[in-house]
């Protein structure tokens, strides 16, 4: 990792850090060898993402557009594993930022214009002699520079089409704008730019509205906006790629025949709770005092030491994100195998701590919600280990597409509910929430913490969160065996992170303990959250909903 000050190549003195990512940073230099002229240095962190850097590096050398950031240099993976991308410095803010600043209602010319721009991008990459598909279209990947143009940055998924392949080699762009081809395994092509476009264009146009939230017509909800530029977005938008623009030049005639009287503003977004959007930032998420001193308070630091038994086990309901990304890698799987091969071994661990003798005395019950946008219950309710084991025991996790956190929340505060009555002498119950992304339906905290206000004799709903993402702490854990946990204090690099510690409850000594006796070394006062930067972490996460104390 780059710092201010440090020299890369002998050339390039870092200034500053622009921006940092899932994947790694983008740091401001200046050129010694060019009277200290600033560039943008892009560096990748992650091995298994070397060859998505060399593509891209590949990609960008060969590509000369006014509306794309020209390289001048890369340097390949050294010694630590890092790779570097020299490339055009970009005065500006992405579009997101241009967005958020007019309170999501940008003028319908503007619109328009950036949609133009972003179209003649998109013309000269798939008329390319290899069509490049960008594959990951969104206002977070394009900038707009100090003379209101645009520029598209970030080509870490793109790819040249290969009209002989069945499917992609690296699957996926962001969900919420991704083309529906995007979620089937299957070979993506300049179509799914196009429907990217729709995408991006339904958003700005409707105050920050996803495609798959509205639940409005395309005319009710663009009632303000020209009848042609609505029939436009229908086109984009279609889900058979066959339905759609086949070519972009197609739209920028369509474009062109667009006419409105006056740039007038957008209504600025909705307030409806039902909209909610998934863009965070980390000064809004960073709790409060007042919100750690209540994750102190008294009634969050119960004994949590009744014993789960046959009569009074412990419940324990996991909610699991199968969101479209959970595909992407984590080491050297996928998310969603690294998530399934913790999860068995969890169960495995349950069976072993009820394990009396040659027979299974179950000492927990277990609730399995896996959710997208919907919610899908694994198991069929409520079970108990051991008639969880007998069924077969090992459920499967299939991916879906978007995801909707907060209403995985409210199913288990309904199943909580119904079960807590008989609760009360058992152990407190617990949610181990797993997810890999940002949310994007309503606001999952205040549900979160309404169940973390449920109470029973021992203790307060604990809720834990395991929280997979390729760079979410500042600091890297090393050796998980040795590493402190998460604190009410500890840095994010990635905002959800903030979102996420503030529904996580303190870790009870009891769970602690059970986990230094597995030689885990976790600080007192941290708290149930688990960055599963690398399948250990993942692992540890899932042990630790199984630790509660047993008779």
């Amino acid at each position: 990792m780059l710092r201010a000050g440090d020299l890369l190549g002998n050339r390039y003195k870092v200034e500053s850090v622009i921006a940092k990512g899932g994947m790694g940073s983008v740091y401001l230099v200046k050129d010694s060898k060019l009277n200290d002229k600033e560039w943008a240095v892009k560096e990748i962190t992650q091995v298994h993402n070397h060859e998505a850097f060399l593509e891209e590096a590949r990609i960008l050398a060969n590509l000369t557009h006014p509306y794309i950031p020209k390289i001048t240099d890369y340097f390949e993976p050294d010694a630590d594993g890092y790779c570097y991308l020299v490339m055009e410095y970009i005065n500006g803010v992405t579009l997101q930022q241009r967005f958020d600043d007019a309170a999501r209602a940008l003028p319908l010319d503007t619109v328009l214009k950036y949609m133009k721009q972003i179209c003649e991008i998109l013309l000269y990459l798939h008329r390319q002699p290899t069509p490049i598909v960008f594959r990951d279209l969104k206002p977070g990947n394009i900038m707009i520079d100090e003379y209101d143009n645009i520029r598209l940055i970030d080509f870490g998924i793109a790819r040249g089409y290969d009209q002989g392949k069945v499917s992609d080699t690296v699957q996926m762009g962001t969900i919420a704008f991704a083309a529906p081809e995007q979620f089937e395994n299957k070979q993506t092509d300049p179509r799914t730019d196009i429907y990217a476009l729709g995408s991006v264009m339904h958003y700005l146009l409707s105050g920050g509205k996803y495609v798959y939230q509205a639940r409005e017509s395309l005319d009710s909800l663009f009632a303000h906006v020209p009848d042609k530029l609505v029939r436009i977005m229908d086109k984009l938008l279609q889900t058979e790629p066959e339905l759609r623009y086949q070519d972009v030049g197609e739209v920028i005639g369509d474009f062109k025949l667009v006419q409105f009287d006056s740039p007038a503003p957008l209504p600025p977004a909705e307030s409806n709770p039902e909209m909610g959007t998934v863009m965070l930032s980390a000064a809004d998420y960073l709790p409060p005092a007042d919100r750690e001193q209540r994750s102190r308070s008294p009634e969050r630091q119960a004994t949590y030491r009744a014993q789960a038994t046959q009569s009074q086990p412990a419940l324990i309901i996991y909610l699991l994100d199968v969101s479209g990304s959970m595909t992407m890698a984590n080491g050297d799987k996928r998310r969603i195998d690294v998530v399934t091969d913790a999860l068995h071994v969890t169960l495995r661990q349950m069976v072993y701590r009820s394990t009396k003798g040659s027979r299974i005395s179950s000492r927990y019950r277990v609730a399995m919600l896996a959710y997208s946008d919907e919610v899908y219950d694994l198991l069929g309710g409520v079970k108990n280990i051991d008639e969880l084991m007998n069924d077969g025991g090992m459920p499967v996790l299939n991916t879906h597409r978007f995801t909707d956190t907060a209403k995985a929340f409210r199913h288990a505060e309904a199943i909580l509910r119904a079960e807590l009555p008989s609760l009360q002498d058992g152990p407190a119950p617990l949610i181990c929430h797993m997810t890999d992304g940002v949310y994007t339906g309503d606001d999952p905290e205040p549900i979160a913490r309404r169940i973390m206000d449920l109470s029973v004799k021992d203790g307060n709903v604990l809720v834990e969160n395991i929280f997979i993402s390729g760079d979410v702490l500042a600091q890297e854990v090393v050796d998980p065996k040795r590493w402190q946990g998460v604190t009410p204090n500890t840095p994010f690099f990635d905002e959800y992170g903030y979102k996420l510690r503030a529904m996580s409850s303190v870790m009870p000594e009891s769970y602690r303990e059970m986990m230094r006796d597995a030689n885990y070394n976790l600080a007192q006062g941290s708290l149930l959250m688990f960055p599963g930067t690398n399948p250990d972490l993942v692992s540890l996460g899932f042990q630790m909903s199984a630790a509660t104390p047993i008779f």
